[in-house]
């Protein structure tokens, strides 16, 4: 979900107006998400939206403030999002949590005790999250438990594995053509939809549909 400190730049308005309407865009998705998974005959099951990643960390402490005050209404907002409960979609969270404010934390734990009972569908949000550090913790966690360092054990440890969740099928990103270490191992054969021209609080549903109609038109062979 890139672009939202541009959008701001753009309107001359402060970093976390953006982060505000991209929160807008996140809510509006959960919709889309759920009314096309009930008009399709195919669904998507799983969507993780990239929330804030380990570097984002880094910003300064007013964006930091604001930022992590839209996620926490955010995540609150989504426990009581009618799309979510109607489509049955349960809510879990990847990516290195410890240290996040108190009240991110809590609204953290309450989306995912909401959501709990749910199983039709999947949405991952990662917090903290960076591609680099998920596989040192893959392998740390390898070695923890004694089973040789290889591929196969390594692909067990990865957030995707732990919560029983295949590789990623398709990233979307806006305004950006890089992935920027996004789900580095569980991405060997994914597609990728760019939107050049598009920042994340300008995103529509139509932009979603053409992305996934576009996944669907190509051929699949992971490397056969």
């Amino acid at each position: 979900m890139d672009g939202n400190r541009r959008y701001a730049k753009l309107r001359g308005h402060k970093a976390v107006w953006g982060h505000w309407k991209g929160a807008t865009t996140w809510l509006n998705l959960i919709d889309w998400w759920s009314y096309f998974n009930s008009s399709e005959k195919q669904e998507v099951k799983y969507m993780t939206l990239w929330a804030l990643s380990k570097e984002n960390l880094q910003r300064n402490p007013e964006e930091l403030a604001g930022l992590f005050a839209v996620l926490t209404v955010t995540f609150r907002s989504i426990a009581f999002t009618a799309s979510i409960h109607r489509s049955q979609v349960r809510v879990r969270f990847i990516g290195a949590l410890t240290g996040l404010p108190q009240h991110v934390l809590g609204a953290i734990d309450m989306l995912e005790r909401e959501t709990e009972n749910y199983s039709r569908a999947v949405m991952l949000v990662a917090v903290g999250y960076g591609g680099r550090d998920e596989v040192l913790r893959a392998v740390q966690d390898v070695l923890d438990s004694g089973e040789d360092l290889n591929e196969e054990s390594v692909s067990r440890k990865t957030f995707c594995s732990k919560l029983s969740i295949p590789p990623v099928d398709l990233i979307i990103r806006t305004s950006e053509s890089r992935t920027s270490g996004f789900m580095l191992w569980d991405t060997q054969s994914t597609e990728l939809h760019f939107l050049h021209d598009k920042l994340w609080p300008e995103l529509t549903a139509r932009d979603c549909i053409h992305a996934i109609e576009s996944f669907a038109s190509r051929e699949r062979r992971g490397g056969k």
